[in-house]
């Protein structure tokens, strides 16, 4: 059945929206738990981030651009057009030993790009579902993918730890390799990049795949790389670049950006010396706000990365191109990962007429600079944990618990890391002490009043909205999976692979 559903979306993509060669190619680069004040475009003249900060002021600025508190779930809006509470992937994340993924029915932005006519490639994080090879990309719309299944691997061996139940029911610790290269018809672990930095191993796939692309195809580029996640590693020349940060954590983390940056910058020097720049869209966003006890920081935003609060959910993004009518400016109207889908699809040259998609086409506001379709968004739904969290207009609601708390200034010599994580824990406790929230965004956008006792007409009405969404909740997989022994990597060749779901 969720063969026959993706066979008919893709039908009606190809009858409809033929691809051609004047389509634009399109660069989708995923930064992995960017903070808000980790990036220079943001005003914060201590990261080094040059390539970046040029792309985001020659192209469109996204002020209120919105992800998912957690990893898989926006990847999961970002491939399926979907809020992860109408997928099951609103908790937590694909752990490695948990056999569930992003629902075979829902056709990806891969597989319509490559019904218009795209040549499509992943390379970095996938984090979507590879306990059954149907998870994994090359069967979810891409030609090819080099990359990693995960999170959290190490950043030079390329290994991640993991654990099931034992024969007793104790915890057994077990650790595999994740390093793979797939183009669909031939498929093996990546076995020649131990000791190489992930960051440069995947900067030159991609510049691999820019030399090597027929000019005349439109090109779909997706890049999710594993920085700036946890482990903090970085080579030693980006960590003389921050002599000057004494905490330790802050020092590595800027670090890693400034490798990103890097990266990014020879990504476009390619595209550039191929002579595909000029009709290329490149989207920049993080996938949640950052984690503020391992060196990110979201300041001013209140809260971290697994939160709900602005600096959980409110993502550093741009877009860069010539075909954006208006340039060098920062747009302020509201956007969610869902509809990077449609706008996309839409910048490609197609349409999305899914019913189920949560996601808004946004390409005609963003190249125009016109007044966004979207009004209303939700932060998360998660009944596991007790949170709700809905956006309408400027008003924000939370129902529930909304996680670790306050505004976090950059850490530096006078905060060492365990008067951070002393911090962190305190506020979380003081935070969860209410329930109910209410915020006016456009005049308190770092969220230091609550208004749920003074405005309760107002409240009303967005708990009104947000019992609406619930009735079309769908429970989450993450407690439907428990753990599975099957996975171990000493079952496949000493790698995390799919075959045991």
């Amino acid at each position: 059945m969720a063969e026959w559903a993706v066979l008919a979306v893709l039908i009606a993509v190809c009858l409809s929206s033929p691809g051609s060669a004047t389509s634009p190619h399109i660069v989708f680069i995923a930064a992995d738990d960017l903070g808000w004040n980790d990036i220079g475009f943001h005003g914060n003249e201590a990261i080094k981030t040059p390539n970046i900060d040029q792309l985001a002021h020659e192209g469109v600025i996204l002020n209120r651009s919105y992800v998912q508190p957690l990893c898989s779930p926006t990847r999961s809006a970002f491939m399926g057009g979907r809020f992860p509470f109408h997928t099951g992937l609103q908790h937590g994340v694909i752990k490695p030993e948990r056999g569930f993924g992003l629902n075979l029915s829902i056709t990806t932005t891969a597989q319509h790009m490559k019904a218009l006519g795209y040549s499509t490639h992943a390379i970095g994080k996938w984090h979507l579902g590879f306990c059954n090879r149907a998870y994994t990309p090359t069967q979810r719309g891409f030609d090819t993918f080099f990359g990693y299944y995960l999170g959290a691997e190490d950043y030079y061996t390329h290994r991640r730890s993991g654990s099931v139940p034992g024969i007793e029911g104790e915890d057994v610790s077990i650790n595999g390799l994740d390093f793979h290269h797939d183009n669909g018809s031939s498929y093996s672990n990546v076995l020649t990049q131990n000791q190489t930095y992930s960051t440069y191993v995947f900067a030159e796939e991609a510049v691999r795949i820019i030399e090597n692309h027929d000019a005349s195809v439109p090109l779909y580029l997706y890049l999710p790389y594993q920085a700036v996640h946890e482990p903090l590693e970085a080579p030693q020349r980006f960590l003389d670049m921050y002599k000057n940060i004494e905490n330790k954590d802050r020092r590595i983390f800027s670090a890693m950006v400034s490798a990103l940056d890097e990266a990014i910058g020879n990504i476009t020097k390619v595209l550039q010396s191929r002579g595909l720049w000029e009709n290329t869209l490149l989207v920049f966003t993080t996938d949640n706000g950052g984690p503020v006890t391992v060196g990110a920081n979201n300041w001013p935003l209140r809260g971290s990365k697994a939160t709900v609060w602005e600096g959980g959910t409110r993502g550093s993004a741009f877009i860069h191109g010539t075909m954006l009518n208006k340039t060098g400016y920062t747009y302020n109207g509201l956007m969610h990962a869902v509809d990077w889908y449609p706008t996309i699809v839409a910048a490609g040259g197609g349409q999305v007429t899914d019913p189920d998609m949560d996601g808004m086409n946004m390409w005609p506001s963003l190249a125009n600079n016109l007044t966004s379709p979207r009004t209303t968004l939700v932060y998360n739904i998660d009944t596991s944990i007790n949170i709700a969290a809905i956006r309408s207009g400027p008003w924000k609601f939370i129902n529930g618990t909304p996680g670790h708390d306050s505004w976090y200034p950059p850490a530096n010599a006078s905060m060492d890391t365990e008067e951070y994580l002393s911090l962190y824990q305190n506020d979380f406790e003081a935070a969860n002490k209410t329930t109910k929230w209410l915020f006016n965004l456009d005049d308190d956008p770092l969220e230091k009043t609550n208004l749920y006792e003074t405005m309760p007409e107002q409240a009303a009405m967005m708990e009104s909205q947000l019992k609406d969404y619930m009735k079309t909740y769908v429970p989450d997989l993450w407690h439907q999976h428990q753990p599975d022994p099957k996975c171990n990597p000493a079952h496949f060749h000493d790698a995390w692979s799919p075959g045991w779901c």
